[in-house]
Formats: structure tokens, sequence, C-alpha cells
């Protein structure tokens, strides 16, 4: 069963206790919407579903902000709750989607996490979107990762497959859309 908006939230002020990523959330909860308003009638999309695993895709760094392990925190803490499509994007943002083998290196069930509905790929381009709680492009945003997960190998490695990942996406979506574009609609976020 789908988390209502209500019941996202709550999660997010029990787990989240205020900390400062959780205007990151918000963020990318409101411009994953917004992207998906535009989309409406173009593609099924369910949006309820959509701001709520987008509000909870970062809902593991409250046991770490380590750039892999938090999505495997929120899958573990959402699938102990009984919130399996939430759960699985938080799995599913991490690097645009793990393989089985990486997927199991660090501690999931040994089977690919890569979205697959439009709101699963929605997550990570939209969180690619945001510097903080920020717009910013896609070559900013990798350019920052590159710098923030320097000494990170295993990240630095998929990270180009990532991008690639976003950039595909992105263009489908751009021609969905048709009269602006994905970078658009998340810079018209206002914090």
């Amino acid at each position: 069963m789908t988390l209502s908006r209500d019941e996202a939230m709550g999660l997010m002020v029990e787990y989240g206790r205020g900390a400062s990523w959780n205007k990151h959330c918000f963020a990318v909860a409101d411009a994953a919407a917004r992207v998906g308003a535009a989309l409406r009638g173009r593609l099924a999309i369910d949006l309820d579903f959509l701001w709520s695993a987008a509000l909870l895709h970062d809902i593991g760094r409250y046991v770490t902000h380590d750039p892999i392990r938090h999505g495997v925190e929120g899958y573990d803490l959402l699938t102990s709750l009984g919130h399996e499509r939430e759960a699985r994007v938080c799995a599913s943002h991490i690097l645009f989607g793990l393989e089985a083998s990486e997927a199991a290196r660090f501690g999931l069930p040994a089977r690919d996490f890569i979205p697959q509905t439009v709101e699963e790929r929605l997550v990570p381009l939209v969180d690619f979107l945001l510097e903080n709680d920020k717009p910013t492009t896609l070559d900013r945003r990798f350019s920052s990762l590159r710098i923030r997960n320097a000494d990170n190998d295993f990240f630095l490695n998929r990270l180009d497959r990532a991008r690639e990942r976003a950039e595909v996406f992105m263009r489908q979506l751009n021609e969905e859309i048709g009269d602006r574009s994905v970078e658009s609609l998340v810079a018209a976020i206002r914090r």
C-alpha cells in the first residue's frame, strides 16, 4: 500500500528530526511533483506515490550520509515498516540504479535495483538536479559529486553510468513535455 503524503511526512518528522538534509528531501518531492504534473496526460504517473517516494528517497540519512549506504538504510527501514514500493526507490535512486551484484555488495537483496517505472526514474533524475535544496544542472551536479566523493572509487567508477542514464531519461522527458525542459521545471521551485 502506497504511503499517503501525511504518512510520508510523519516518517520524515520521526526519522529526519529536522536535520538539514530534510530540506533537500522536500525540494526533491516538490520538484518531482512539478515535473510529474507536466507529464500528466502524456504518461501514466501516480503523483501521490511520486511525491511520497521522492520525499523519502534519502530517509536513510538518519543513519549515514554515505553516498551509497544511505539508500540501503532507507531501503531497510521502509521495508521493515512494510513500505516496499517506497523502499525500492531508496535503493534504486543510488547512482540511478544498482545491478544485482552491486546491490548484494552493500547488503541489499541480490537483485537489480534499477529504476523501472516513471516515478522510480524521476526521483534520481530530480535528485541529480538539486544541490541540497537549490536547483542546478546535471553538469554542475555531477562535477560536485565527483569532488565530494573523490575518495570513493566504487562511487566514482559508476558515476558516468549514472550520468548517462540521467541524460537519456531527461531527453526522453523533454520530448514528452515539449514546451519546457525538466531542468527549467526543477529550477522553478521556490525554497
